[in-house]
């Protein structure tokens, strides 16, 4: 029979561990990790598959004396890998039963969470397939399951925590901060190894967990060392000391005395070379695929500016039918720019028509407008003849014939400000539009709050016709 040395006085049958749920919980420098090293050591010892998520690149010392694949991204990685790497690294994992330690130190906290995640799922599918025994461990454990928060990966590992036996799979959670672990989830644990904690959120866990008066279990959990904890399995709920661990602890405190690194075992070369060919036909995969998908992107783009352009080309179509159809030839004047210098003889009559203050106030505006420098005045004309159209710096000097530079050094500041035209930023490009109808109906009914909508229409067309 296949025993787990876990410490002097305690003994685990492997079979008993087998596709359990495990928790080492306790503070920083209660043991906890050596708890965790020891049980991986034990479980290495008789070549059992596992996968251990190493968020603080910790664990690589177990390579001292064990065969174990480091992915992820750090100095102490046997294959550097990305977040779509995941799922090729768990089949190989867990169908040719090779031990697995996820170093994430190197990545960012999303990308860890879309790494674990893909790669459990993947773990919890196959499981299904191949039905074997395989474990996950999992350091700080309230960030990944944390309590009253659902995420989808919180709800990958505790499927895997609390339904995984079926398939083989067990799982073991470190965590530091127990009350910020998923207490649905920790208070089913079958083995606990419970260090010491300090703070009262903590110890509540405790005494929910644990058979015992709380009180027992104040006294006990501060009476424990470094090294010791409560172990409590079935009707077991005793204190046990921990042995140390066997492997390099790359995670120890620096002392002013030196520390060798040891020598490590290597993984086989053929499980190296069969991982990187998977990385690298994932990221050809994957270039490929943004290659193509950039090109998707540029043709959508020029696409959409060649169908602004035929819709721009259809409204100028319109307006000079338009023009050809309500004024004779001789009102006419570089239509192209939009420049229509005469209205015809019965707009002139309606303009005339209106109240004497309101067409001086037409007359202070058309002046107004009319001291504009000349780019200012061409931009204004070529947006208000195209409104509600948006065009850019690159569009506009091209229609009004303006130096690209002359645009940009003309920046229209004083439009905008005026309320004439509007501008907004989309896709890093500014788009200009005119606004010229809201500016003269804010301005007359300021002023004539009791104008009406048809006397408006007759300003805006009287001040068109002496700016255009």
């Amino acid at each position: 029979m296949s025993f787990l040395e876990i410490s002097d006085d305690l003994q685990l049958k492997l079979e008993d561990v087998i596709g359990r749920f495990i928790a080492i919980l306790g503070i920083r420098g209660s043991g906890k990790t050596n708890t965790a090293a020891v049980l991986l050591e034990e479980l290495l010892k008789f070549n059992f598959p596992l996968t251990i998520v190493d968020i603080d690149g910790e664990y690589w010392g177990l390579k001292e004396k064990y065969e174990i694949l480091v992915v992820g991204k750090s100095e102490n990685v046997d294959v550097e890998i990305d977040v779509e790497h995941a799922e090729q690294i768990a089949e190989v994992s867990l169908s040719k039963n090779v031990p697995v330690i996820l170093d994430v130190s190197g990545f960012l906290y999303e990308d860890t969470y879309k790494l674990l995640l893909n790669y459990f799922k993947r773990i919890w599918d196959l499981a299904g397939k191949y039905r074997k025994p395989y474990e996950i461990i999992l350091e700080e454990a309230h960030e990944f399951i944390p309590q009253g928060i659902r995420t989808d990966l919180k709800e990958v590992l505790v499927k895997i925590a609390l339904r995984g036996r079926k398939r083989g799979l067990g799982a073991i959670v470190v965590s530091q901060r127990s009350a910020k672990v998923e207490k649905d989830a920790l208070t089913q644990a079958e083995i606990l190894f419970l260090h010491k904690v300090v703070h009262p959120s903590d110890l509540k866990v405790y005494k929910e967990i644990l058979p015992l008066p709380p009180k027992d279990v104040g006294n006990l959990v501060s009476s424990i060392e470094v090294g010791e904890c409560i172990f409590y399995y079935g009707e077991i709920c005793r204190p046990v000391h921990i042995r140390l661990r066997r492997t390099f602890h790359a995670g120890y405190t620096p002392t002013l005395g030196e520390v060798k690194s040891p020598t490590l075992k290597t993984i086989s070369e053929e499980i190296i070379k069969s991982i990187k060919e998977l990385t690298a036909s994932k990221k050809k995969k994957m270039d490929k695929i943004e290659r193509l998908e950039r090109e998707i992107d540029n043709l959508k783009a020029e696409l959409r500016e060649k169908e602004r352009i035929i819709q721009r080309l259809n409204e100028e179509l319109e307006i000079l039918r338009k023009i050809k159809v309500e004024f004779e030839p001789s009102a006419i004047f570089d239509l192209i720019n939009g420049n229509i210098k005469e209205i015809n003889k019965e707009q002139k009559d309606e303009f005339e028509n209106l109240p004497k203050e309101v067409k001086e106030h037409a007359k202070r505006l058309v002046n107004r407008l009319n001291k504009l420098s000349n780019p200012e005045k061409e931009i204004l004309r070529f947006l208000m003849v195209r409104e509600p159209e948006e065009y850019t710096y690159n569009q506009i000097a091209e229609w009004i014939g303006y130096s690209l530079s002359t645009i940009y050094s003309n920046t229209p500041k004083k439009l905008i400000r005026l309320g004439l035209i509007t501008r907004r930023r989309k896709r890093g490009r500014y788009y200009f539009r005119s606004n010229f109808n809201n500016f003269i109906e804010r301005e007359f009914q300021i002023y004539f709050p009791k104008i009406d909508f048809e006397d408006l229409k007759i300003i805006k067309e009287h001040i068109k016709s002496k700016i255009i």
